[in-house]
């Protein structure tokens, strides 16, 4: 499993440049050992008894997203607001903001759907 620098690194790839590529990269970090594609539009999920099914309608993956991926992305914006000064970025809080931006993109149905589909690519089995 990636630790949680790992993931930090991939939200900061975010900052300047939130491609559906880069944020589906980051919902693959996440979420990769709780998700799979298969084919033809199928996903699945591990469920509470380690098994995989399938996940009707994608809504395992789309309340995945929704809270753990959004969770990550608030988190990283979280810890840019209360850093006060970087070698790397001059204005903290404009990357804190950033960052909150795309976290409440999560809420919007169409945003992830177009997210889904450019995750399957790092999930397929």
């Amino acid at each position: 499993m990636d630790t949680t620098n790992d993931i930090a690194k991939c939200i900061d790839k975010c900052i300047f440049d939130n491609s559906h590529y880069d944020i589906g990269y980051v919902i693959h970090k996440c979420l990769k050992d709780k998700h799979r594609y298969i084919k033809n539009n199928t996903w699945e999920y591990l469920n509470l008894s380690n098994e995989w099914v399938v996940d009707v309608n994608n809504q395992q993956i789309i309340y995945s997203i929704r809270t753990i991926v959004c969770c990550a992305f608030t988190e990283r914006s979280l810890y840019w607001a209360n850093i006060k000064t970087d070698t790397m970025y001059q204005d903290t809080e404009l990357i804190s903001n950033k960052l909150l931006i795309i976290s409440l993109k999560f809420k919007d149905n169409k945003y992830i759907s177009m997210l889904i589909k450019e995750c399957k690519q790092f999930f397929i089995v």
